[in-house]
């Protein structure tokens, strides 16, 4: 088994300078998933770039409550948030947590937000693939194991 820790010093080596930039970030995201007006979606933004200045200031229980955002992220949104949601999975797998399939189901879909761009170096994709190798060894009793494979399968394993 892949070892958890070795795991997720990978994922944060790879993403350690990876910056949201003019990306779409958590609250935005959440803001256009609830349909809101422009400018309450302006605020989501602006408030994404006063609360967090690194992924790594993205605190578990936010992972938690803001389980679907990633559906409403650009590219650069999904680069900047997917280290911070990989790790809450790695860490919490067993807690039933939805934001832990979803980040699988993201994978799933090739993380590419709704642009459609391959932002991910080599070394990213590399702890993507190490993560759903995880996943998959964790397996069904924790977590939708099939679609971590299907992810593998289809946009990572060439990776390993």
């Amino acid at each position: 088994m892949i070892d958890q820790t070795q795991l997720i010093e990978e994922i944060e080596t790879a993403f350690k300078d990876v910056e949201l930039k003019d990306g779409i970030g958590i609250y935005e995201a959440d803001e256009i998933d609830m349909g809101s007006s422009p400018k309450i979606i302006q605020k989501g933004n602006n408030k994404d770039r006063m609360w967090w200045k690194s992924w790594k200031d993205i605190e578990d229980k936010y992972v938690a409550s803001y389980s679907s955002v990633m559906d409403f992220m650009d590219s650069q949104g999904i680069k900047w948030a997917l280290p911070a949601y990989m790790i809450y999975s790695i860490r919490h797998y067993k807690e039933g947590s939805f934001s832990v399939d979803t980040t699988i189901y993201t994978l799933e879909r090739g993380a590419l937000g709704h642009d459609k761009l391959d932002l991910f170096t080599p070394e990213q994709k590399k702890a993507i693939a190490h993560f759903l190798q995880f996943m998959v060894e964790v397996g069904d009793e924790w977590v939708d194991a099939e679609s971590a494979q299907t992810a593998l399968d289809k946009e990572w394993a060439s990776y390993l």
